[in-house]
């Protein structure tokens, strides 16, 4: 006798583009997590020379006060950002060198000055930027993903 059984119709698999996909994501995924993005910045306003640290985004910052335009960069900055002195415009007043520049501490409109040696400063969020007589020539802002 004769089996009935029926030809089998040839299945078609696609393979799932599922596990490959995940992979590709876990790699992107670790990779964004670990890689550095962070750039390091020379600032440099006349005689003051700074460079930055962890800087992720730079923008630029203007307004007009009625009388003068004025014009500053913002850097958005990760955590445990540093800016460090390399050379800070001193003036000598009668023998003694002072500062020119201060970073601007919030809240309470608070100064660091700025001299020459000094250590590095940890850009945390209370440093709001550099300026000098209330006046900015950089502003520092955290940086959100």
């Amino acid at each position: 006798m004769r089996s009935i059984k029926r030809p089998r119709r040839p299945v078609r698999r696609y393979r799932s583009l599922l596990a490959p996909g995940i992979a590709l994501l876990a790699v992107f995924a670790f990779w964004a997590a670990f890689a550095s993005p962070e750039e390091t910045v020379r600032f440099e306003y006349g005689a003051l020379k700074l460079e930055i640290t962890n800087v992720r985004e730079a923008g630029r910052e203007s307004g007009y006060d009625g009388m003068t335009a004025w014009e500053y960069p913002v850097y958005a900055v990760a955590p445990g950002a540093e800016a460090r002195v390399l050379e800070a415009d001193m003036a000598e007043e009668n023998g003694v060198l002072s500062p020119q520049w201060s970073f601007y501490l919030e809240p309470g409109g608070r100064r660091l000055e700025i001299t020459d040696g000094m250590e590095p400063v940890e850009l945390t969020p209370e440093v709001t930027g550099v300026g000098r007589e209330s006046t900015y020539v950089l502003r520092f802002v955290p940086w959100n993903p």
